[in-house]
């Protein structure tokens, strides 16, 4: 079993880095990578970085040809990346089209091998608020619409403005 676990920073949030090497020394995890986003003098690295440029042709065998499990845990936006990753491996190690890699993941789903533990709820913020200031101009133009029809009108060349 390969565990692939991401965290900030080493010194300040791998919170479980005993624990984990206690499970490798005993034989629970074969091998154990880390990717650390926000690691002094090192360049930014995320968990779906490590299963694409190291364990792509892995991802592969044990997902469609081993039949294994892949557990996914972490926040919305992690978890998102790293299914959109998986996909792409999926697409590129099996010589698929992106869709059926998609299909394939949807299988796994279905027969609980594709497992998700998603915590938190991240805000798209510049997504939620040009849909709050669309709809609130939307509903600004309609009361308007409705106060002061005439400003909205095209002028017509035989009618006087107000």
């Amino acid at each position: 079993m390969t565990l692939v676990f991401g965290c900030r920073c080493s010194q300040l949030d791998h919170l479980y880095r005993d624990e984990v090497q206690d499970a490798q020394q005993r034989g629970v995890f074969g091998h154990v990578l880390t990717a650390f986003s926000r690691e002094p003098n090192s360049p930014k690295t995320y968990v779906q970085d490590i299963l694409r440029t190291e364990l792509a042709a892995d991802v592969h065998r044990v997902l469609c040809l081993e039949r294994g499990h892949m557990f996914v845990c972490g926040d919305v936006t992690m978890a998102t990346s790293v299914l959109q990753t998986v996909q792409r491996i999926l697409a590129t190690e099996g010589g698929m089209e992106l869709d059926e890699a998609g299909d394939v993941i949807g299988v796994l789903r279905d027969q609980q091998r594709y497992h998700e533990d998603i915590f938190g709820l991240t805000l798209r913020t510049q997504e939620v608020t040009s849909r709050i200031r669309t709809q609130s101009f939307s509903l600004k133009e309609q009361h308007l619409r409705s106060a002061v029809p005439w400003a909205f009108d095209p002028p017509s060349l035989d009618t006087p403005g107000p």
